[in-house]
């Protein structure tokens, strides 16, 4: 460290006055430039300046922060708890969806926590604390969102109990049980209404685990509702040919209404 000092020393007192000057204006420009970042940052976030939105994100991002405002006046209008209050739970998850979107998931992160510290039931937004924290890494924080979603009963709300399988499933996959991550993953496929997207990702996986029947059972079901799909019937033509037994097996087991019948009793738990 003192050597570098000493560099530095060394370079200014041999540095021409003009070379000098040109160096103090760099580092007030930087200066500049750092405070000129962060007056802009706290200005958007109090709403002092509104840049034009240039995608569809952003424009989520600013009407979420006009029905926050819209919605906190309306609360202490009314005399209503703001961090309780629903519209603006409903406008702050929306902003929170917004930055995770525009690639922001730390400031998203901030912003779901605090809803979710005084709206624990609240499913919507601890869906998107379980995906903020998936976005960010934290995997094993996600899987323990999701599991706890999946604790409360779901029964009136599939498209919460699907993003939280589907949650699930991705986390436990990243963090090495393929196996579990397989199950999870054909449970959350087969939420009313199916999923193709899901139903695709369970059978690569089943690929990679060389469990051709569940791979073909998934390809199958992809082509019930979408007769066309390439992945499926391209994987499907290499299951009949190399591994007959299995795909006809999947078959006549969807056919019969008994392959996901486990499945469906695991989800009804």
């Amino acid at each position: 460290m003192k050597r570098s000092h000493s560099k530095t020393g060394r370079y200014f007192r041999d540095a021409t006055p003009g070379q000098r000057k040109a160096a103090l204006i760099a580092a007030l420009m930087c200066i500049v430039l750092l405070v000129a970042s962060i007056t802009v940052f706290f200005l958007i976030e109090t709403n002092a300046l509104r840049p034009n939105p240039t995608t569809a994100s952003e424009t989520q991002y600013l009407r979420a922060r006009d029905a926050e405002a819209a919605a906190m006046a309306a609360a202490q209008a009314t005399g209503r708890a703001i961090d309780t209050d629903a519209a603006v739970v409903q406008a702050r998850i929306s902003i929170a969806e917004a930055q995770l979107s525009m690639g922001q998931p730390s400031a998203a992160a901030r912003t779901i926590d605090s809803v979710v510290k005084d709206n624990s039931e609240n499913f919507r937004a601890l869906i998107i604390q379980g995906n903020v924290y998936e976005t960010l890494g934290n995997k094993d924080r996600a899987l323990d969102i999701y599991r706890g979603i999946l604790n409360q009963d779901l029964s009136n709300d599939p498209e919460v109990k699907r993003e939280a399988l589907r949650g699930m499933g991705n986390s436990l996959l990243v963090l090495g049980d393929s196996v579990q991550a397989l199950d999870i993953l054909a449970q959350a496929a087969i939420v009313p209404p199916e999923s193709i997207t899901l139903h695709l990702a369970a059978a690569e996986l089943a690929l990679e685990l060389e469990r051709w029947q569940t791979a073909a059972t998934h390809f199958y079901s992809v082509l019930r509702f979408e007769p066309t799909n390439e992945i499926a019937l391209d994987n499907l033509y290499i299951l009949e040919r190399d591994h007959s037994a299995e795909a006809q097996a999947a078959l006549a087991a969807l056919v019969s209404g008994t392959a996901y019948q486990a499945l469906d009793s695991e989800t009804d738990d």
